[in-house]
């Protein structure tokens, strides 16, 4: 019989997703920052793009929920919700 080892809940290296980068996931509530870049598949940046965010806008944390929750962002005069690995393939600077 196979030892499985135990589930501890979802188990996530942050560092995998965005090579050591700054996301937006990384920003503190209230700061701002520029994207720099989007870490996926055409599929994901289109999604992206179609939500306002792509390279060399300018966007503002709002909130984030622990244990991997959706983090609030401000985009012009928008707030959008993203989940967490989303947040995590966004490079800001």
């Amino acid at each position: 019989m196979r030892n499985k080892p135990l589930n501890k809940g979802h188990q996530h290296n942050d560092n995998q997703d965005h090579h050591g980068q700054k996301t937006i996931h990384d920003l503190r509530n209230g700061e701002s920052s520029e994207i720099k870049d989007i870490l996926g598949g055409r599929q994901f940046i289109n999604k992206a793009e179609s939500l306002g965010i792509r390279k060399g806008v300018k966007i503002t944390k709002v909130s984030s929920q622990m244990m991997h929750g959706p983090v609030t962002i401000k985009v012009g005069q928008t707030q959008i919700a993203l989940g967490h690995r989303m947040a995590n393939k966004i490079i800001v600077e």
